[in-house]
């Protein structure tokens, strides 16, 4: 069954996908057996905010560039110097844990793991050549099953081994997945495709004059005169948001509600398992609905989520609507991305991930760090009303590409 299934896949996929769950347990993991060694050590909450924004703290500042480099030379170069920063820091805790060394971890991890996902995320969406919409996003629901499996076991195995032992065996073992991720970068990347064509000389075979404008142009904002790019990007900004406000929350909430750490990372687990399930389901939807419709309900399950959760003061719910969040949210990831190298410009694929990369990490490092400084003040309950305000933002902009996508395929 399992070799009917990885026959269906193009080459190189299976590696991807299997880079991207051992890499991310480093990341997953580490968020988790980090945030609770803050609280458990008797520091105050907002430097659980602080922990968590160091995960996104450089990739604000380089994923552009790391983009703009995959375009150049291609993907195994880059995905070696991530992988090796993610090494460095899973092991940095093992060998000293203390909090210093800890938001060391959190900027080497965060960094290298963005450097290995902007290069994987930008090769997947070349595998095939001339691939139709459906396959394009079949392919990158498979790809995140990956990040999804990596989400459910590295806060469970964390959670477990902290309760069983202590936290320095929960940061070795995650770093042991780091290791495996190494190794099938080394030997299991060679002959992906390679870099491709220059910007500059695919202008004038390009007919459409949106494009070819923003290919003549050397600057970055240029890709946002494109109208479906913009859209793109703002409703990646809103899922990315409250991916982040879920995450930076729980464990807060989990330590008021005087949860142990195995509790709190099986919330986390069924938040992933939510995140698989939909994911998984990705190759049978792309055939039943356009990423613009799976979004639109996406955001709207979203927003509902997170107008229920301050009612959600007991572990079973709160594991309920986790798991249906991770559904929700789980969703948006690989349908953003499919449409992303749709609209992107010939030769500017990487260019345009690092873009979406520049912005989800921007939210990424203000989530935390706002919800660390007003939680104490405002409480939690009014933080995620507010929240379901923002994200009820994307609605407009998701139903838009919808209707647009619909009168496409009525003029075919």
């Amino acid at each position: 069954m399992l070799a009917s299934l990885t026959s269906r896949f193009p080459p190189f996929l299976l590696p991807l996908i299997l880079i991207n769950l051992t890499g991310h347990m480093a990341l997953s993991g580490g968020r988790v057996s980090g945030s609770l060694y803050v609280l458990k050590t008797g520091n105050p909450e907002y430097l659980v905010g602080v922990f968590m924004a160091l995960f996104s703290a450089i990739p604000v500042l380089t994923s552009l560039a790391i983009g703009r480099w995959v375009d150049r030379v291609g993907a195994p170069r880059v995905m070696r110097l991530g992988i090796s920063l993610v090494l460095f820091g899973a092991w940095l805790p093992v060998v000293y844990l203390t909090l210093p060394t800890l938001l060391v971890m959190a900027v080497t991890i965060g960094f290298g793991f963005n450097v290995l996902s902007v290069a994987a995320q930008h090769t997947v969406g070349h595998l095939v050549e001339n691939a139709s919409p459906s396959e394009r996003l079949a392919n990158f629901g498979w790809f995140a099953l990956g990040h999804s499996a990596s989400s459910t076991l590295g806060p469970f195995i964390a959670g477990v081994l902290i309760d069983a032992l202590s936290f320095r065996a929960a940061f070795a073992a995650l770093a042991v997945f780091a290791c495996a991720a190494a190794w099938l970068v080394y030997t299991r990347t060679k002959g992906l495709p390679g870099p491709h064509a220059d910007p500059e000389a695919e202008v004038a075979s390009n007919e459409e004059d949106d494009v070819r404008e923003v290919q003549q142009k050397p600057r970055v904002l240029d890709l946002l005169a494109i109208p479906e790019m913009r859209r793109i990007y703002w409703v990646n900004m809103i899922t990315a948001s409250s991916w982040d406000l879920f995450i930076v929350m729980l464990p807060v909430l989990g330590v008021r509600l005087g949860y142990s750490a195995s509790v709190i990372g099986t919330v986390f687990s069924l938040f992933a398992v939510g995140t698989f399930a939909a994911r998984a389901a990705m190759p049978w939807l792309s055939q039943r609905a356009n990423e613009w419709q799976i979004l639109r309900v996406s955001l709207a399950v979203i927003v509902c989520v997170f107008i229920a959760l301050p009612w959600a003061a007991v572990a079973p719910m709160l594991m309920t609507l986790g798991l249906i969040f991770g559904a929700a949210v789980g969703m948006s990831q690989p349908n953003l991305l499919s449409l992303l190298h749709a609209a992107s410009p010939a030769g500017r694929g990487g260019e345009a991930v690092g873009l979406r990369s520049v912005l989800s990490n921007s939210v990424s490092v203000v989530v935390p760090v706002a919800f660390g400084a007003v939680v104490a003040p405002l409480g939690i309950s009014a933080l995620l009303f507010a929240g379901s305000a923002v994200f009820a933002t994307g609605l407009p902009p998701a139903h838009r590409g919808a209707t647009l996508r619909a009168a496409a395929r009525s003029d075919i």
